[in-house]
């Protein structure tokens, strides 16, 4: 009589113990903001060519459970026709002149690992445009040699990376704005 109830019993205890993969409630998902406004003014210590009067708006999202980083961006009124557009970094974002590395491109045809639906308007025809993206920013994005996608959540979540937009005027940069998290 015992051995039937020590198999019950070992069977709800092995079930118990092993539960279903269903039981777990998933990791909860946090969306954080980011912006930034770009304009001349922010490309720090740098003379730009054309009198620049340009702007441009910056947001983008990221999920903590997924590191899905998805971002929008939107120019106008800049000098010449558009040629590139980047998230630079790092950079501090006390720092009154310089530069930083590219790290993430909006420019499809400059795709790197974890880049996926990519759009970019106005890029060589125009003084105005968009550019949409989304990116995995995890240690298996591989966006330069020093720099994978952790490092740049990493960056974007302490304020040291910024976002420009490159034209034929200024090719270094025509309007910059650093990204920050939104309350």
């Amino acid at each position: 009589m015992r051995t039937p109830i020590l198999m019950l019993a070992s069977a709800v205890i092995v079930a118990t113990a092993c539960g279903s993969s269903t039981d777990a409630p998933p990791p909860a998902s946090k969306i954080l903001n980011f912006t930034a406004t770009m304009n001349p003014a922010g490309e720090l210590g740098v003379t730009l060519n054309g009198n620049p009067t340009g702007s441009g708006t910056f947001t983008a999202t990221l999920d903590t459970s997924t590191n899905v980083f998805t971002w929008s961006a939107t120019f106008t009124g800049l000098t010449s026709n558009i040629t590139n557009g980047h998230i630079h970094g790092p950079f501090l974002s006390t720092a009154t002149t310089g530069q930083a590395g590219v790290i993430l491109n909006f420019n499809p045809t400059a795709v790197v690992t974890g880049e996926t639906g990519l759009t970019f308007t106005g890029l060589n025809a125009a003084n105005a445009g968009s550019a949409t993206g989304t990116a995995v920013l995890n240690a298996t994005a591989g966006f330069t040699t020093l720099i994978n996608g952790d490092s740049l959540r990493h960056l974007i979540l302490n304020g040291n990376a910024y976002v420009n937009i490159h034209t034929v005027t200024n090719p270094g940069g025509e309007i910059r704005g650093f990204i920050t998290r939104k309350p």
